[in-house]
């Protein structure tokens, strides 16, 4: 094992010898600059660093009003005492005022972008999610989704450590925005490719949240309750409690006005389904991870709680975890309007109209533990429950006519009771060792998933046809289907590096991977005589076995330093996708191969100290799903028939990124663009059939006319191209800041219409503006607006555009009245007749807050004073175009109470070191051993 040291000192002010607390001091190796350890100094202002390499590093001290310190340091034995440390004032001391420099608002450190959170002002109760808001590159939507830079943030850190798992909206919707250091902004890498150094294609777009120091070591939160008109509530809180390694909090929420602090998991696919019921898929057994979504459409009731632990056990290991419940109560009332393009000339129309109620229940348990052995091996084993219950109760109205105004349909009823329940369990064990030569690694990942579904429902249809808009027949449904889906998954991946001169490094790594996955339905025909969903009918009954194995040899090399480097590998990816149909039919399909070879390739060039430019290449495949692959009708609607394809090949993607990144600290402003480009051939799409007249299908499923009949198919010609560009600059003369973006995306979407190759050319412009103020916590406002305008099927003039104006301010004075605003107009244009719509949503409250530190709040607020408040949204697709209005929450008034607890300590001492030669400071994810 390579011999390690342990390197100790004291802080102490120059003046008059006191100790220095909470001061950051870092080790950064000479030979690699990307080798640090960071700890901050404890009560006595000693620091001592453990499992430190013997190396030659460069000593960094700093500490807010002192001037930085820097020496080289030679660790040349086990035992490094590096004695007393004077620190020295900064700034010029005048009248009791010590001038300092302010942090700039923003800088980038190679890939990772950090906000400064004392340089955005904020009201003292705001949160993370509020403080984000103001920052230049960042938005969140109404559904708590976070972007960056135009990227989905999936994750969110806390000094590092998880925080309700990956849940985003948990972490910045729970932590208070006054503890809050830094905002740190990075692509964050899978645990093994963090040890690698070398991207494996699953990283994510992730934010770090920095906690202050001296908010490490204490108890924070807040409770509320309310209670308002028409029998509204709501009441919850968040505590949390922090001393040195040891953190654990705790969240509840209860209300019925759709207030939601975190993102639901859908093991079920009940977020894909929608009310024209063309279905199709949903999660499959066997995935490794749940989708994760957030406010859904209606008016829900929540409960919901939570709790967060981490800890170290000992010396060695670290723990984390969390476990999340809620439940949830959700009404609904849509109305849609869908476009379907049979032509450039003839389309045909669906309305409907649904109202559903429905009850959700989540369990979700993360749990992480990190072993260190030695300085050189780690062991980390992680893993995920998550269950899921779901019941739900619809009804259908809707009517379908032709482009000349003939009806085709009338649906006067369609209701359905169904209920599912399903878990996912996953677990990864990754195992890592550091030689003792530099950049010399080996790594071992095994993962497992286990999933089941069952589910049932029962259906009831009334349909009446036309023909030239004259009654011709009436179908009437009555059935009972039960569905059970069960999966696993087995994933192994080793991975070899080995160093190659001063700069480069090799990567040697092998995966390989089985998934099985079944699915089993029975279609029950209701037998008047009996009175009773008994008699099977095997057309719409299936058993499905579906098998994936993967195997895929890799090579990567990398060359450069901080400031320059290039890694480029491509790895071959050999598919074998076997499918046993036992019923109706016995048919199967052994061993179909797919051969692909993978080529990545990414280049980071530090084009200035203010700038860097990187570009990321990389090709992917996706395996048709088990639901894609049955070839089995699904009639639960019989205007929107569904039906499997075992034909179906893997889909190969190539994608192709840039990112430009400009900061200038003197002058504060910062710049953001990114383009994305991606290709993918034999695209899953989908291929639909509009009966003329009623027609026999080949598996004796008649189709009435007017009906569509869809199934997947392997297409060419998908193409899309995304850009966003972003600008902030200060506007000193109002103390604020603005921050410009804009975009343009394009996407080619193929599809087939009766036989006929079709493709969906879609365009989007979009521009904005946010204009933030910075003056204090007493005065915090926001200016806001946002347009898109879409081109869709230019040869049929489908555009629309859509907008949004915002103005947010809150006021407080020193007393503690306070008076909070937020004003917002919406409008659309070009949509379906009865969904252009403009409307204002403004929300207003006013309170006083009390006790000696005013952390009492009483509170009056009434939401959607003009009672205006609505909800539409338009879907896109290669074959239709959507508008959905659906039922929305309108006004009230609520007086709510809230306490704010906080109770700080010193800042607690800090365990340095841990990690050896791969541990990496600073956001998860960092370059590997030489970069």
């Amino acid at each position: 094992m390579a011999q390690t040291a342990i390197v100790t000192g004291s802080l102490v002010d120059n003046d008059d010898k006191s100790a220095m607390v909470g001061a950051t001091v870092t080790l950064v190796s000479l030979k690699d600059s990307t080798i640090k350890y960071r700890i901050t100094s404890d009560n006595n202002g000693s620091f001592t660093f453990s499992g430190i390499a013997l190396d030659t590093f460069t000593l960094k001290i700093s500490s807010v009003g002192y001037s930085k310190m820097r020496q080289t340091v030679v660790v040349d034995s086990t035992i490094k005492n590096l004695g007393t440390i004077d620190l020295f004032k900064s700034g010029k001391e005048l009248a009791d005022v010590v001038v300092v420099a302010q942090a700039p608002p923003v800088t980038q450190k190679g890939d990772t972008i950090q906000y400064s959170a004392s340089q955005y002002k904020v009201n003292p109760d705001a949160n993370a999610q509020d403080l984000i808001t103001k920052m230049p590159g960042i938005t969140v939507d109404q559904s708590g989704t976070v972007t960056a830079h135009g990227d989905q943030v999936k994750s969110v850190t806390v000094d590092g450590k998880k925080f309700y798992g990956d849940d985003a909206t948990a972490a910045l919707q729970n932590l208070p925005a006054d503890i809050i250091d830094k905002i740190q902004v990075f692509d964050k890498l899978s645990d093994q490719a963090a040890f690698t150094g070398f991207d494996d294609g699953n990283s994510v777009r992730a934010i770090n949240i920095v906690t202050k120091a001296n908010m490490r070591n204490g108890q924070f939160g807040r409770l509320f309750a309310g209670y308002g008109t028409d029998g509204k509530y709501n009441a919850g809180g968040n505590v949390n409690f922090f001393n040195k390694d040891r953190r654990i909090s705790l969240v509840g929420l209860f209300n019925n006005i759709n207030q939601q602090n975190f993102s639901s998991q859908d093991l079920l696919g009940f977020s894909n389904s929608g009310g024209g019921g063309r279905g199709g898929g949903g999660q499959r057994p066997g995935s490794s991870s749940a989708p994760q979504i957030g406010q859904q459409s209606g008016i829900s009731a929540t409960n919901a709680f939570g709790i967060n632990y981490s800890d170290m056990w000992g010396k060695k290991l670290t723990v984390q975890g969390s476990y999340f419940f809620n439940n949830s109560n959700v009404n609904n009332d849509q109305v849609s309007s869908t476009q379907y393009f049979l032509s450039d000339t003839s389309n045909q129309f669906v309305n409907q109209h649904t109202t559903s109620r429905t009850k959700n229940f989540n369990h979700r348990i993360n749990l992480r533990f990190d072993y260190m052995f030695d300085s050189a091996n780690l062991l980390t084993i992680t893993p995920v429950l998550s269950f899921q219950n779901n019941h739900s109760n619809t009804g259908t109205t809707g009517n379908t006519f032709s482009s000349a105004m003939h009806s085709i349909s009338d649906t006067t009823a369609n209701n359905t009771l169904a209920n599912a329940s399903g878990y996912n369990i996953n677990n990864n064990i990754l195992f890592r060792h550091a030689f003792a030569k530099k950049g010399r690694t080996i790594s071992f990942n095994f993962g497992t998933v286990l999933s089941k579904n069952d589910g049932n429902n029962t259906q009831q249809t009334f349909t009446q046809y036309y023909r030239d808009s004259i009654n011709i027949n009436d179908s009437t449904q009555n059935f009972y289907t039960n569905t059970t889906s069960n999966g696993y998954q087995l994933t192994g991946n080793a991975a070899y590096t080995e160093p190659i001169g001063k700069k480069g490094q090799l990567q040697l790594n092998y995966t390989s991977g089985y998934t099985k996955n079944n699915a089993n339905t029975g279609f029950f025909q209701y037998d008047s005589a009996t009175k009773a969903y008994s008699n099977l009918d095997t057309t719409f009954s299936n058993k499905f076995e579906n098998t994936v194995t993967t195997q895929s040899p890799g090579v990567s090399y990398r060359i450069g330093d901080k400031n320059n480097m290039l890694a480029v590998g491509v790895s071959y990816l050999n598919t074998l996708l076997s499918s046993n149909q036992q019923f109706p039919v016995d048919t199967s399909i052994k061993n179909r191969s797919f051969n692909n070879v993978l080529p990545n390739l990414m280049w980071r060039k530090k084009l200035s100290n203010n700038a860097t430019l990187r570009v990321l290449y990389r090709g992917t495949t996706v395996v048709p799903t088990i639901s894609q692959l049955q070839n089995v009708a699904n009639i639960s609607n019989g205007l929107f028939v569904t039906i499997g394809n075992p034909l179906l090949k893997q889909q190969t993607t190539n994608t192709l990124s840039t990112r430009y990144t400009f900061t200038n600290t003197k002058k504060s402003t910062s710049f953001f663009a990114n383009v994305y480009l991606q290709q993918i051939s034999n695209y899953i799409g989908s291929s639909t059939f509009i009966a003329a007249k009623d027609s026999t299908l080949s598996n004796n499923v008649v189709l009435k006319a007017g009906s569509q009949l869809t199934k997947p198919v392997n297409l060419d010609g998908y193409l899309s191209l995304r850009s966003f560009f972003t600008y902030g600059l200060p506007l000193s003369f109002i103390k604020s800041t603005v921050n410009l973006n804009a975009g343009f995306s394009l996407s080619a979407i193929p599809g087939i219409v009766n036989n006929v190759n079709t493709i969906s050319n879609n365009f989007a412009y979009t521009g904005g503006v946010v204009i933030a103020s910075n003056i204090s916590q007493y005065i915090d406002f926001t200016l806001s607006y946002s347009g898109t305008y879409n081109v869709i099927q230019p040869q049929q003039n489908k555009n629309y555009f859509s907008q949004t104006i915002g103005i947010k301010f809150n006021l407080l004075d020193k007393k503690g009245w306070f008076f909070n605003n937020d004003l917002s107009n919406q409008s659309y244009s070009g949509l379906s007749a009865g969904f252009n719509q403009s409307y204002w949503l403004w929300n207003v409250a006013a309170g006083k807050k009390f006790f000696k530190k005013q952390n009492g709040e009483l509170k009056l607020s009434v939401f959607d004073l003009l009672n205006q408040n609505q909800s539409i949204v338009r879907t896109v697709t290669g074959t239709y175009i959507e508008d959905d209005q659906n039922l929305v929450l309108k006004q009230y008034a609520m007086l709510t109470f809230t306490y704010t607890l906080k109770s700080f300590g010193t800042p607690p001492p800090a365990k340095g070191g841990r990690g050896g030669g791969y541990q990496r400071q600073g956001p998860p994810g960092g370059g590997g051993p030489g970069f």
